[in-house]
């Protein structure tokens, strides 16, 4: 378990600071045992946090999912679905990711 503040905190359950969670990327490039990737909003952007939306890449156009609480987004692991979260701006963002 990890969280994402910004602006960064520092200690055990924080993301490394020279880590850039925008940056886009397939999971199953990261742990080639994934096949299936899934996250599920606790909380609601716009009220609790300012940016932190999901986004998938695709060559036509960037497509952008809203985090709301008790939304589930469940996708493939692969090439297929280039994704980034968009940098936060403010507040906490809670999810619980799953591969």
């Amino acid at each position: 378990l990890k969280r994402l503040d910004p602006p960064p905190l520092e200690g055990a359950m924080q993301v490394d600071p020279t880590h850039d969670s925008s940056n886009a990327h397939v999971d199953k490039a990261n742990i080639a045992s994934y096949d299936w990737s899934a996250l599920l909003y606790l909380n609601d952007v716009d009220k609790a946090f300012g940016g932190g939306e999901l986004a998938f890449n695709d060559a036509d156009a960037d497509r952008v999912v809203r985090p709301l609480a008790g939304r589930l987004v469940a996708f493939s692991s692969g090439l297929e679905n280039l994704h980034q979260v968009l940098p936060m701006r403010w507040g906490r963002r809670h999810v619980l990711s799953m591969w």
